[in-house]
């Protein structure tokens, strides 16, 4: 009997606009709140969140260079639950980028590499690195072991001896890496000496920055409430199977691969269901990913470039474009 009375009872909330099924199952499900769990610090680029690709699908610039961000989602239609394709171009300019054509900094600023011959998430420094797989590269400390190693062929961020590489720092993370095709270990033999002997070593490369562009946050938040959550197929089912029978549209998308096992939940603003679902997340504590975002966005420049800007700031272009600084301040 009491299951007819609460069928009933839920058959008539919801019929008057109240998502009793989603609440339902976030109350039974606590662990469909995933937060954004940040990866261990260590000397690998790749660990570094990528939300530049927020809002790409795999090869789908084609998407993006159009002008739409594709989201996966559901909603009612009729007496149906369909699932449709949505846009969100603010996605398209959530991440600005700054390339300072000629930048110049001291090697000690470089935390890590984007690529290496050793499995760079396992080091939490460059020292560390070379001292485990390197050593022989640092028996002579002195100046003439640094230059040695300075003078490898594939190290293309010194003045001596320029080329592809360069040097990359994100707003979020706040630390320097360098985007190389090789030299890791020699380069990061270099510091260690250098910073034994208290040698500087002047690096010469151009510099990527990227930063949250705190306008394209303000309109992501103006068109949906965007909450991190669990991406297990099997708790997705049953969120699903939630969504559908208290009617309720929403949509999705992939996360950074730093944040495996997460997705990011879009709840659209203009549907009041889904605003009535989203005040059952914010009640539930789920992350708000809007928010996280607006907090990146009014951050300073990091100290590992700002330091070496005292009178000029690297912002972001609001026009979209990529902005291009020949010199540093």
């Amino acid at each position: 009997m009491n299951k007819i009375i609460q069928a009933i009872s839920d058959t008539v909330r919801t019929s008057l606009g109240q998502p009793v099924h989603v609440e339902r199952f976030l109350a039974a499900h606590p662990h469909f709140n995933a937060g954004l769990q940040r990866p261990e610090d260590n000397i690998a680029m790749a660990s570094v969140p990528k939300w530049q690709t927020l809002g790409q699908w795999g090869t789908r610039a084609d998407v993006r260079q159009a002008g739409r961000t594709a989201l996966m989602g559901w909603r009612r239609e009729g007496t149906a639950y369909r699932s449709f394709g949505g846009t969100c171009p603010s996605l398209n300019n959530l991440v600005k980028k700054v390339v300072v054509d000629n930048w110049h900094c001291d090697l000690q600023d470089v935390h890590g590499f984007a690529a290496s011959k050793s499995n760079l998430e396992t080091f939490s420094s460059m020292d560390q690195m070379v001292e485990t797989n390197s050593r022989e590269m640092i028996e002579d400390v002195s100046l003439a072991g640094l230059r040695k190693n300075l003078a490898h062929k594939e190290i293309r961020v010194t003045g001596d001896n320029p080329g592809s590489d360069w040097l990359q720092v994100h707003q979020w993370d706040g630390r320097m890496f360098v985007v190389n095709d090789g030299g890791s270990h020699h380069l990061a033999a270099a510091k260690y000496i250098a910073a034994r002997i208290e040698e500087r070593v002047e690096l010469s490369a151009p510099l990527h920055y990227y930063a949250i562009d705190p306008d394209a946050v303000a309109a992501l938040r103006a068109e949906y409430d965007v909450y991190v959550v669990n991406n297990h197929h099997t708790v997705m089912n049953l969120f699903h199977e939630a969504a559908e029978s208290s009617g309720v549209t929403w949509l999705w998308h992939a996360l950074p691969e730093a944040y495996r096992g997460a997705k990011a939940l879009f709840l659209p603003r203009a549907e009041p269901l889904s605003m009535k679902v989203s005040q059952a997340f914010k009640d539930a504590g789920f992350e708000e990913l809007g928010a996280h975002l607006e907090e990146i966005s009014r951050r300073d420049v990091p100290d590992v470039i700002s330091k070496y800007l005292p009178s000029q700031d690297i912002g972001i272009d609001a026009d979209g474009e990529d902005e291009h600084l020949t010199e540093q301040g």
